[in-house]
């Protein structure tokens, strides 16, 4: 199998250019932070003579819901929060400053998908050509999120979106 190497960090990121087949980032930096390390990871393999990797695995959280509606106010409720009291909080996460979750815009802003069908298939598009993925890994969950929330994301995802991809 081929092996997806994450991290953050210069040294994590070369360590996954030059032992990995592929770099599989993280959900919290958002787009340009992400082709920022992505420019990197690429001239670490440059530099070491190796081919350009073949998969480009992405990593987001998203919020789907039957409305644009509902996706904010499931973001609200969980993600938001989350956000605040984990990353920004506790972990002081260095992509995750207080300022980024003073509210759900700025949270999601070139960093989640949070939407209907429709708008979290034009987000994955997005990220999906601006990074270059050729995997997109849709993270459905935070602590707390009830178990009915996920299995109706993983519903709407399956029905409206993945046929969007195919």
């Amino acid at each position: 199998p081929l092996i997806w190497i994450g991290g953050w960090g210069p040294l994590l990121i070369k360590r996954a250019a030059l032992l990995g087949d592929a770099w599989l980032p993280g959900v919290s930096v958002d787009l340009p932070g992400l082709i920022e390390r992505k420019k990197e990871f690429l001239r670490h393999r440059d530099e070491a003579g190796l081919d350009l990797p073949k998969e480009w695995p992405i990593n987001r959280e998203v919020i789907i819901a039957e409305s644009s509606e509902k996706a904010r106010e499931l973001a609200e409720r969980y993600l938001l929060p989350f956000y605040r009291k984990i990353y920004a909080g506790q972990w002081r996460h260095q992509f995750i400053t207080p300022e980024i979750v003073e509210n759900v815009e700025r949270l999601k802003k070139d960093r989640f998908i949070i939407g209907d069908p429709e708008e979290v298939a034009s987000g994955i598009k997005h990220f999906s050509e601006a990074y270059g993925a050729t995997h997109f890994i849709c993270r459905l969950f935070v602590a707390g999120v009830p178990h009915e929330v996920i299995m109706r994301e993983l519903e709407l995802l399956a029905r409206e979106v993945i046929p969007v991809f195919r």
